[in-house]
């Protein structure tokens, strides 16, 4: 099996059965496939971190072995996963801090998955926010991934854009601006 279909067989196999929060429960295999997608859409075909864009919320998010990404697509490509992957075992307040604070000190690799990731978390809210998600949630929510995206510093200039993009016409619905 070539590296590709490695990469997405493991996220296929271990996001399975889970559904994005929005009204139409969307598999939520295809969020790291629209990652995925933008990295492509801005360039980025080094197919190490298009595997780890697959691969990004695997360990968080699923029981899947470090050895599984490893033996399928490398150390490398699980180092990436591993610097991306929230800490479970804590708070979820305590998480999204240690996201922004982290976001600095992430490899350049990382850094562009975590700006993909956070532009189609925030694109989500206008396509199908969260069912239980009130304005002020979602106000919230953009109001954090600033932080974390401020906080990736300059690190390619198109996705930084799409990035403002998104998020402006989300922060026109979400404050009924």
């Amino acid at each position: 099996m070539s590296d590709q279909m490695a990469a997405f067989a493991l996220a296929a196999k271990w996001h399975d059965g889970q559904v994005r929060k929005g009204l139409n429960q969307e598999p939520f295999v295809h969020h790291p496939l629209r990652v995925a997608s933008l990295l492509i859409q801005h360039g980025i075909y080094q197919d190490d971190i298009l595997y780890a864009a697959l691969l990004h919320d695997i360990l968080e998010d699923s029981e899947c072995p470090s050895k599984d990404i490893s033996e399928s697509v490398g150390p490398q490509v699980l180092g990436w996963v591993q610097e991306l992957s929230d800490r479970k075992g804590l708070l979820k307040s305590e998480r999204k801090q240690m996201q922004v604070e982290r976001a600095e000190t992430l490899s350049a690799e990382a850094k562009l998955i975590r700006l993909a990731d956070k532009i189609d978390n925030v694109e989500s809210l206008l396509r199908d926010p969260p069912t239980n998600w009130t304005w002020q949630r979602q106000r919230e929510y953009v109001a954090w991934a600033n932080r974390v995206v401020k906080n990736l510093g300059p690190c390619h200039q198109g996705l930084e854009a799409t990035y403002l993009s998104v998020r402006d016409k989300v922060w026109k619905v979400v404050t009924g601006a």
